[in-house]
């Protein structure tokens, strides 16, 4: 496509170039490194504080596809840095980038350059994968400065009207973070592989319409629009995520920065020869690194293996019927899924009790006489190519409308369901962690475990009695469960320490995390906490297991046996 088509659609659809500064200059060279004549100040702790302060909130393209990424300290998201700057005339601003060596990052070019805010960032705080916990704004890798960056000249010398063909830069960091966090390698992707592409692509990056410092991870469908630089999509990104990448999950590399944003389309600068020859002239003059790197192994455990293609990128249910965790009366329940897939597809199966209805189509639908009770319904969509996406909810089935999965409409217990659920939990956790057999046999081909044997069967504890919840084990039972799965999970230990004799797909020690209070002070259970918690066990259980979303949408920020 020619590049006047580019800048006309941009100038039409109002395409918001958010970020950064530029000074001026003449040479003929327009990928020619241009960098800022008295570096960077030094980023202040505060900045971080008062960019949070001014975050601003947008809206999305419907329906929104993004899922939220947390904890940040699993690769690849590790290396997706929050980008947090002041600008010449004092403005703050956010945007995002890829580490790509132990003290570079990629970004867009707008981000450290813009002639309408004065040129050349003033300062410029960098923090590979940012979180937010408990309101606070987390750097699991710690915070870095700028000392150096360059953005092609032919970038500077468009003034307040820049050609986006330059729209990429580099920053130089004061620390070399990566080598904790890690860094993804660039690739140069060929049109020839782009017109059949089989292999999913994510964009990545700190959007501002979210809560401030919160990674956000979309998957990228149809690339509408191809051309020699570019490429327009309709994926999720605004504010905040300009300089972020465009991820090819089956290599983790970064093909395309996300460099503009409006109501119509997304653009994204491709990662072209020209662009990777300017990283390494950078590199080169400034002495850095440049390369991938995965992130060291916890003390204690051993380096995971690499996380497969996402077999359900592509797919996604964006409507089901009952809403989950809704209840319903007793009778003729009419129990429906609808699909969103880029390929045909070739199976459309819903199941609850004894009922099961399947299709071809988008939709498939079925009624069920079903009696009071509580609900499982599952979900399977596979497409012409042999991929697949599951999702599995539960309903209430009740006269009393206020009922609940685990409490009845007076916040009384719901003994059998609460015992049921929490025994489900342990024995499946148990088994999967340590190869604990709850009846003595052997599952490993029916569930995934860790174990190398079978162990014999232990007792499990009862939460809910005749006189309702025992305080002592129930608060014993869940936090040994939450705690548990945290460490499986993202390596967050609840003593501080390495615990090599418990399994984790983490990559990094992380620090205890308070779990929640489900009783008040006087020994009272709290339905909402625990329900709550309950909730939430159960669907990472079946998404780390089988793969089966809670939520419709396939999870790029929790491990699954179920793809691997």
């Amino acid at each position: 496509m020619p590049r006047w088509v580019i800048a006309l659609l941009v100038a039409l659809i109002g395409a918001s170039l958010n970020g950064v500064l530029v000074p001026t200059g003449a040479a003929t060279d327009p990928q020619a490194l241009v960098r800022p004549p008295a570096g960077f100040a030094a980023a202040q702790p505060a900045l971080l504080a008062q960019a949070a302060e001014r975050a601003r909130y947008q809206r999305i393209f419907p329906p929104d596809d993004r899922v939220r990424v947390t904890p940040t300290t699993s690769f690849p998201a590790s290396a997706i840095v929050l980008l947090v700057g002041e600008t010449a005339d004092r403005r703050l601003f956010s945007c995002s980038g890829t580490l790509i060596g132990p003290a570079v990052v990629l970004t867009a070019a707008h981000c450290l350059y813009l002639a309408e805010t004065g040129g050349w960032v003033a300062r410029l705080a960098v923090v590979p994968g940012a979180d937010r916990q408990r309101g606070q704004l987390v750097t699991p890798f710690g915070t870095a400065s700028a000392i150096d960056a360059s953005v092609p000249r032919g970038w500077v010398e468009g003034g307040t009207s820049p050609d986006m063909t330059y729209d990429f830069g580099v920053v130089l960091l004061d620390r070399p973070l990566g080598l904790q966090a890690g860094s993804l390698p660039l690739a140069v992707v060929a049109d020839s592989e782009l017109e059949n592409r089989s292999w999913p692509v994510t964009t990545a990056g700190y959007p501002s319409d979210k809560p401030f410092g919160t990674l956000w991870f979309a998957p990228v469908g149809r690339l509408l629009v191809q051309g020699d630089d570019f490429f327009l999509t309709d994926a999720d990104w605004i504010e905040g995520v300009s300089g972020g990448p465009l991820l090819r999950e089956d290599t983790q590399s970064v093909f395309a920065i996300a460099v503009a944003e409006s109501f119509v389309a997304n653009i994204a600068r491709r990662v072209t020869p020209d662009v990777v020859r300017f990283v390494e002239r950078f590199c080169a003059d400034a002495g850095c690194q440049l390369g991938a790197s995965r992130p060291p192994a916890p003390p204690g455990g051993s380096e995971p293996r690499p996380a497969p293609p996402s077999p359900g990128v592509g797919m996604r249910f964006v409507a089901v019927e009952p809403a989950r965790y809704a209840t319903v009366l007793p009778g003729r329940v009419r129990v429906s899924v609808q699909v969103e897939s880029e390929r045909p597809l070739r199976e459309l199966a819903v199941r609850v009790a004894s009922y099961e209805a399947r299709s071809n189509q988008p939709t498939v639908s079925l009624d069920a006489w079903l009696d009071p009770g509580n609900y499982t319904i599952e979900a399977v969509a596979r497409d012409t190519s042999g991929r697949e996406l599951r999702t599995i909810w539960d309903i209430v089935v009740s006269w009393d409308l206020g009922d609940t999965l685990w409490f009845d409409s007076q916040g009384r217990p719901k003994a059998e369901a609460v015992n049921a659920t929490v025994r489900a939990l342990v024995e499946a956790f148990r088994w999967h962690l340590y190869g604990t057999s709850w009846d003595g046999r052997d599952y490993r081909g029916a569930m995934p475990t860790h174990a190398q044997a079978v162990r014999p069967p232990e007792p499990v504890p009862v939460l809910v009695n005749a006189d309702g919840f025992d305080r002592e084990v129930t608060v014993t039972t869940l936090r040994a469960l939450v705690e548990a799965f945290r460490w499986h999970l993202y390596g967050i230990s609840w003593d501080g320490a390495p615990h090599p004799e418990v399994p984790t797909h983490a990559q990094r020690l992380l620090p205890p995390e308070p779990v929640d209070t489900w009783f008040t002070p006087e020994g009272q259970p709290i339905p909402e906490a625990i329900t709550g918690t309950l909730r939430a066990l159960q669907e990472a259980f079946r998404w780390h297991l089988y793969g089966a979303t809670w939520d419709g949408t396939p999870r790029v920020d929790m491990p699954t046996h179920a793809w691997g």
